[in-house]
């Protein structure tokens, strides 16, 4: 078994710490230029950096494919349809029925209903390159980015605009494994290595996020943020490119400046049930409206509210009982069938 690489939970354990906090500030983003231009920046790269760290750990499976992947699916989407029929009290009849509800990821489901198509990829792309090295991964970098390109012409059902527009994340960090591995171990090495891409991304983020809160409205931009229609719908070549280009400049940045950390290597060991978890919570609150009464509050007020419940929500999910009760669960039928 390969040794496990510190630097990759690192950037898991960051990357689920924006995705729980950008789904809980976005309850305020069309409200406040602050809350608007933190949500820009992280939407501008943490899906990136979380596919990209799910391409760095893939292994061809396909008995994990069926044991793990695809029973994880599922039952996620059966304990979300309990959820939404019990809590959020939906109607599935004007949604296509029950079936559909079950079948089709429902809100952040998407990106295990992703994951599994991108696993049917993994033997091209790791023969790409491991046969062909360097230039076998510029070519199947190409190849996953015209994937991704031509995916938004197509108005596609199924949520699957999704698979197509994030792939190329995935597909790099299958396909640039080997290179990031070693830029993790010199960056680890050498201090400059770590503080220069971090000064880089303070730099262009903070010149972002002056863009967006500078802003004469609060800017909306959805199709550019969320990549979830086709170019009909309204995402364009265009806003893909520059997507992809910021997604992955950001993850390499962050590879090297996070190469030596373990702060968030517990956290990111324990991502899976967080990430799956976290939304129906958030969601709960919503149906609540426990933030209905700080909107309109000056701005420190709603920023410390969702923060709070962000913080409450991760420190739950990260409980050891709540990681063990979901861990077997998750691996029940994969752990039988390795005993």
């Amino acid at each position: 078994m390969a040794p496990r690489r510190d630097y990759i939970d690192e950037l898991k354990g960051l990357g689920i710490l924006l995705v729980v906090f950008g789904h809980f500030m976005e309850q305020y983003r069309m409200n406040y230029p602050f809350v608007s231009a933190t949500f820009f920046c992280i939407y501008a790269f943490h899906m990136a950096l979380f596919c990209a760290c799910s391409g760095l750990v893939a292994r061809f499976n396909p008995r994990k494919l069926v044991t793990q992947q695809l029973w994880l699916y599922f039952l996620g989407q059966s304990l979300m349809l309990v959820f939404r029929a019990a809590v959020l009290r939906e109607d599935f009849a004007e949604s296509g029925g029950v079936l559909a509800a079950l079948l089709l990821p429902w809100r952040h489901m998407w990106y295990l209903y992703a994951l599994i198509f991108w696993h049917l990829t993994l033997p091209l792309l790791c023969l790409l390159r491991d046969r062909l090295g360097l230039a076998g991964s510029c070519l199947g970098m190409a190849l996953a980015v015209a994937v991704g390109l031509a995916g938004g012409l197509i108005d596609w059902p199924f949520m699957l605009v999704r698979v197509f527009a994030f792939f190329p994340f995935y597909a790099f960090g299958v396909l640039f494994r080997p290179q990031l591995d070693t830029l993790a171990a010199f960056a680890a090495q050498n201090r400059a290595a770590r503080l220069l891409p971090a000064a880089g991304l303070a730099v262009g983020y903070g010149l972002y996020f002056i863009r967006v809160f500078c802003s004469e409205t609060i800017l909306d931009n959805s199709a550019e943020l969320f990549h979830d229609v086709s170019y009909a719908g309204g995402d364009r070549p265009e806003y893909r490119i520059v997507f992809y280009l910021v997604g992955i400049a950001t993850t390499a940045a962050l590879v090297a400046a996070f190469s030596s950390g373990r702060r968030l290597t517990g956290l990111g060991r324990r991502t899976l049930a967080i990430y799956l978890l976290h939304l129906p919570i958030l969601a709960l609150l919503v149906q609540l409206q426990l933030f209905e009464p700080l909107r309109g509050a000056p701005v420190a007020l709603p920023v410390l509210w969702y923060t709070l419940l962000a913080a409450a929500a991760l420190a739950v999910l990260n409980w050891q009982p709540v990681q063990t009760l979901f861990d077997f669960a998750a691996n029940c039928w994969y752990k039988r069938g390795k005993s």
